[in-house]
C-alpha cells in the first residue's frame, strides 16, 4: 500500500496546481480506483495533500507553511478595513465578495506595502 501512497503523491506533485482526480490517477498510474481511494485517504489524513474545490473531486499537494518568515506583529493588521466591513460574512475565496477583488482591501494593502 505504501507503493500505491507514495505514486499517488508523486503524480499529485507532478501535477502542481491544476491537481488531478481519482479518474486520472487510475489512468496514469494503472491502480485500482479503490487502492488510489485509500492512499488519498491515508496521504489527507496524514495532511499531505488536500481536496481542491471543483466539480469533480481533485486533489492535490498541501503547501507547505514557509518557516523563514518573519514573525508578524498586531501592529501590521492596524487599519485592515475588514474589521469593520458588513460583507465578512459572505467574504471569501470563490464567494460573493473576496479579498481577491475588494478595492478597500487592495487600497489598505498598497498603503501597507508602499
Amino acid at each position: 500500500m505504501n507503493d500505491v501512497v507514495d505514486q499517488v503523491f508523486s503524480a499529485l506533485r507532478a501535477a502542481g496546481e491544476a491537481g488531478l482526480n481519482i479518474e486520472e490517477l487510475v489512468n496514469r498510474l494503472g491502480v485500482d480506483s479503490k487502492e488510489i481511494s485509500l492512499a488519498i485517504t491515508t496521504l489527507t489524513s496524514e495532511g499531505r495533500i488536500v481536496q481542491k474545490t471543483t466539480e469533480d473531486e481533485r486533489y492535490m499537494i498541501r503547501t507547505p507553511l514557509v518557516e523563514e518568515s518573519e514573525s508578524g506583529r498586531l501592529s501590521d493588521i492596524d487599519g485592515c478595513p475588514c474589521y469593520h466591513c458588513m460583507r465578512i460574512g459572505r467574504c471569501g475565496i470563490r464567494q460573493p465578495d473576496s479579498p481577491v477583488t475588494c478595492k478597500e482591501f487592495e487600497e489598505w494593502m498598497h498603503a501597507v506595502v508602499v
